[in-house]
């Protein structure tokens, strides 16, 4: 049960993230039409990067769980053929 606490929480950070990617590309978009400074764009890259970021670590991770039940899957099919 902890476990899922835990996960919950991962999610929300992910949530967070995107939240936040979105709500600088929907200023990005309002200084556009208002011709406005380059920072908003500085901005927006400093967001995506972070988000790029967490995409990967939430990537590797999912690798990590693959491979882990793929070597469990295997342990089982031993002690089950043996």
């Amino acid at each position: 049960m902890h476990s899922k606490r835990i996960a919950c929480e991962g999610e929300a950070s992910e949530n967070n993230e995107f939240q936040k990617v979105d709500a600088v590309l929907c200023t990005l978009i309002d200084h556009k039409t208002r011709k406005s400074s380059n920072m908003s764009t500085i901005k927006v890259q400093i967001e995506l990067q972070k988000l790029e970021s967490t995409i990967q670590d939430l990537e590797d991770g999912v690798e990590f769980l693959l491979r882990l039940l793929i070597k469990t899957r295997v342990s089982i099919l031993n002690i089950l053929s043996h």
